[in-house]
């Protein structure tokens, strides 16, 4: 499903503010053939346990699952580090003006169950992190709507910068190691919902709209599914880093990543 060529930038400057930005040596990933078996076995589990899922009504204890986010704000989940990691021993410091982002092996992510619009740029390990987090959006999505959303939108991926207000660290997304993502996108039921109270039409579910929304019972709803969704990232541990509107400058998206030190401020 991955689609595109390696960015092959070695030796470009480019002039960038006062300094240079120089691309350092590429990072590669040897090809793991036993880890895509594994990805395979993983993909076939999660399929026999979406179709297992029971479509009832959207009724998940809203009070439960704030709580859950709430305890998870701001540590290291359970004070313990997530297993390694290829990208765990980079450093991301940067050293004075000069911006320098190591030329990564970036490839366009379009999805496998369900469609990233645009496609995310990535790393092929963060690229398994995103299979886990389409099974569960359609986890999700199935419990509370009777069906699974058409679309991801991909506010953010790959792109060579800092972090923003932090100018001598370098980004995740400067790595391939990151994804934001904007909401999901309902096309019309083809039959009807399994659900309470169907929504059968075409709908959008958006982080700036609906996250901790209250309103008509579909807005709410709307926020349910964002907030379960993101509990059950938390606890599973899909990604190390997971930022929302609590996080400046994330007001309209969701950031997710696996930066070395765990952090999570939805």
């Amino acid at each position: 499903m991955a689609s595109g060529r390696p960015r092959a930038l070695h030796g470009l400057e480019v002039a960038l503010g006062h300094g240079v930005r120089k691309q350092s040596p590429r990072i590669e990933f040897p090809e793991n053939r036993c880890a895509r078996c594994w990805l395979g076995i993983v993909i076939c589990l999660s399929c026999s346990r979406v179709e297992e899922t029971k479509l009832g009504p959207a009724a998940a204890d809203e009070s439960s699952t704030t709580a859950a986010l709430e305890a998870a704000t701001g540590r290291v989940r359970d004070g313990e580090r997530d297993a390694p990691y290829p990208l765990d021993p980079l450093g991301r410091s940067l050293a004075g003006t000069e911006l320098r982002c190591p030329e990564v092996d970036a490839r366009d992510f379009v999805g496998l169950r369900l469609e990233f619009v645009p496609p995310a740029r990535v790393i092929e390990p963060f690229r398994e992190r995103l299979v886990e987090f389409e099974q569960l959006v359609t986890a999700t999505a199935l419990q509370f709507y009777g069906r699974a959303p058409s679309k991801v939108r991909v506010s953010a991926s790959y792109d060579c910068r800092s972090v923003k207000g932090r100018s001598g660290r370098l980004s995740e997304h400067a790595l391939g190691n990151a994804i934001d993502v904007a909401g999901f996108e309902f096309l019309p039921s083809t039959e009807w919902p399994a659900v309470a109270t169907p929504l059968p039409g075409a709908f959008e579910v958006r982080v700036d709209r609906h996250w901790r929304a209250k309103g008509d019972p579909a807005i709410e709803r709307h926020a349910r599914f964002l907030a379960e969704l993101t509990r059950e990232l938390v606890a599973r541990r899909t990604f190390r880093t997971l930022l929302g509107p609590a996080e400046p400058d994330h007001s309209d998206h969701f950031h997710f990543d696996m930066a070395p030190s765990p952090y999570v401020n939805l």
